[in-house]
């Protein structure tokens, strides 16, 4: 279900879209992601919320909708049932086909002795292939609805996985992981000539980056081995 709500604010759409070397883009972003709210376990309470300005934020691994522990406890992966919230900024330059979609990428620096590379560039050899390194299908794989007018908010759910390496990186989260709206129709313009725009980032109307926080709350047992039910991600963190 998609609740939304409009005020008289509005960004400008110029300043809060410029592509990651600092430049304008060459049309409007859409969106702003205005708060992120992630879910305990199926129910709709709120854990932990993160605000543009944020820079971590802390998840506890028993409040997660399912997580579970590689041997030894080397390495934890959760999910996270996850409310973001959208806030039109500027009309569509171009109208989606089959509607918008929410994703979740992890970017993350090259670390010695740990061969995964987590990047943006589209189609770049030897990074762990991503929704925010692939070209976004048309029609929308996972459709949401965000045809609203400029000032109003909606909200749509995501699940997104992450992992903590403790044995190499003692739970400290290497990188950052960005949710993103992505239109399409402008996405595959701009990745295109004369465009030729080349990283995820700069192609998707709105994006957020957090760092993640592995954290337990008071008398709540994180060391058991798995809890909840997986659920089978696209793009596993």
């Amino acid at each position: 279900m998609a609740f939304s709500c409009q005020d008289h604010h509005v960004p400008n759409p110029v300043t809060h879209c410029e592509r990651v070397d600092g430049s304008p883009r060459a049309f409007p972003c859409e969106f702003e992601i205005v708060k992120l709210e992630f879910l305990r376990g199926t129910t709709n309470q709120v854990v932990s919320t993160f605000l543009p300005g944020d820079t971590t934020v802390a998840l506890p691994i028993n409040a997660s909708q399912a997580y579970f522990w590689l041997s030894m406890h080397s390495s934890v992966y959760l999910q996270y049932r996850l409310r973001v919230h959208v806030k039109r900024i500027a009309p569509a330059s171009s109208q989606p086909v089959g509607g918008y979609e929410l994703v979740y990428y992890r970017m993350a620096p090259i670390v010695p002795g740990y061969p995964p590379v987590y990047d943006d560039i589209i189609n770049a050899p030897g990074a762990v292939q991503s929704a925010g390194n692939t070209l976004p299908l048309s029609p929308a794989k996972r459709p949401v609805n965000f045809d609203m007018p400029v000032g109003e908010t909606r909200t749509a759910e995501l699940l997104v996985t992450l992992g903590f390496d403790y044995e190499m990186l003692g739970g400290v989260y290497s990188g950052e992981m960005v949710i993103g709206v992505v239109n399409n129709t402008t996405a595959l313009k701009l990745f295109g000539a004369p465009y030729n725009y080349n990283r995820g980032r700069d192609i998707q109307e709105a994006r957020l980056s957090f760092v993640p926080e592995p954290t337990c709350e008071p008398n709540a047992n994180c060391q058991t081995l798995s809890q909840g039910t997986w659920q089978g991600p696209d793009w596993p963190y």
